[in-house]
């Protein structure tokens, strides 16, 4: 209805004060006093009310649409996006795949605003934890990797370990992959990764597991710390998960955002998923995620053109080789090869057994070549025998 004009409390309020000081019942001072406005203000009020009644208390944008609202079409594919594809992402990763993926652009507090009015903000699991001192980061890259694996879903409808090494000075993602099983063979695939891209690094940071070894001994006696001893690269093992926060935080937020990925993806195997996580997801993580070290000069150390890799990042037993150049191992006898032109009777033979289960064998680094003996049976002797 025209000539209405719609004012909340405090409007009238500050009308009835206004009017009553332009018929000289109250003073500018006094209605400063009891409105709370300072003094010029006052004089401006009551000038806006003497020349404009009660439409100078009403804002010029009242009942306007603001301009950047946002569209009734752009909520409602939010909120459809929200329920459905992306209904495992977390809100800031959300917005980062809708702009990626959908072209969507849309500013972090309407997509709050937008979950929350439809009841889908994804709220974390929070437990209480004893709180600790950060540890500050090391200066260079290459100076600390933080090692660790996390058996969990991660896609599929299957439980397998994702193991990653994470740089201390950068958080970079610098070695990382998928397996069934968290074994020390896994372990040292994703070393020897780590040491063919990067190089080698001065130190790893790892826990108490039974193939890492126990805290200042065992270290030297397990098949990680014999490799990483190899390479002159120093075992650290942390006391407590907190130690290592660096990548523990790490798989909280994989555990947030590569599961869902993973399965907005349709990854559903461990082939895909590492072709994945390493060509797409860890790109991106790094760009994401990772900060500049405070020197630049990374501390990853070469590896020198005649070092076998493969050799020292596998499984390694150790035999003794007897007078008749034979030796026993895995249940078998091997006999080296006659026509090898060394003598190795009475040395250390060293049996490798690689990711693929294929095996191999050397004698301080050199290699050698053995087979499996088998013994003549009775009737290759005495071919005309008759089995008794």
């Amino acid at each position: 209805m025209e000539g209405i004009v719609a004012m909340n409390k405090k409007q009238r309020q500050l009308y009835q004060l206004a009017t009553e000081v332009i018929r000289q019942k109250l003073t500018v001072r006094e209605f400063s006093l009891i409105s709370g406005k300072c003094y010029r203000q006052s004089r401006r009020i009551v000038a806006q009310v003497r020349k404009k009644d009660a439409l100078a208390l009403i804002h010029g944008n009242q009942g306007r649409a603001p301009h950047n609202r946002t569209s009734l079409t752009l909520e409602g594919e939010l909120e459809s996006q929200l329920r459905t594809k992306y209904y495992d992402f977390n809100l800031t990763h959300f917005q980062e795949m809708i702009l990626e993926r959908e072209g969507l652009r849309a500013g972090k507090n309407v997509i709050h605003r937008i979950a929350r009015k439809h009841g889908l903000v994804k709220r974390p699991k929070r437990r209480q934890r004893k709180i600790h001192k950060p540890r500050v980061r090391l200066p260079s890259e290459g100076m600390l990797i933080q090692f660790d694996g996390s058996e969990h879903n991660w896609f599929g409808n299957f439980i397998c370990d994702l193991i990653v090494g994470i740089d201390d000075a950068t958080s970079k993602i610098v070695g990382a992959e998928f397996f069934i099983g968290e074994t020390s063979l896994h372990c040292l695939k994703v070393m020897k990764d780590i040491t063919a891209i990067h190089g080698i690094p001065d130190a790893y940071y790892l826990d108490e597991a039974g193939y890492f070894g126990k805290k200042d001994r065992d270290q030297d006696r397990t098949q990680i710390g014999r490799a990483l001893e190899t390479l002159e690269s120093k075992v650290i093992i942390a006391g407590s998960a907190q130690a290592k926060g660096r990548v523990e935080r790490l798989f909280g937020t994989l555990q947030d955002r590569l599961i869902a990925e993973l399965r907005l993806n349709n990854i559903k195997t461990i082939p895909q998923a590492n072709i994945f996580l390493k060509t797409v997801f860890i790109p991106a993580f790094e760009k994401r995620f990772s900060v500049p070290a405070r020197d630049q000069k990374a501390r990853y150390r070469p590896v020198h053109p005649t070092v076998n890799l493969e050799n020292i990042f596998c499984r390694k037993d150790q035999r003794k080789v007897s007078g008749a150049h034979s030796f026993s191992w895995g249940g078998q006898t091997y006999v080296i090869r006659t026509d090898e032109p060394r003598d190795f009777r009475f040395r250390t033979i060293n049996i490798n057994t690689h990711l693929d289960q294929s095996i191999d064998f050397d004698v301080r680094g050199l290699p050698v070549t053995a087979e499996i003996h088998s013994p003549q049976r009775k009737n290759d002797y005495y071919p005309n025998a008759i089995n008794s």
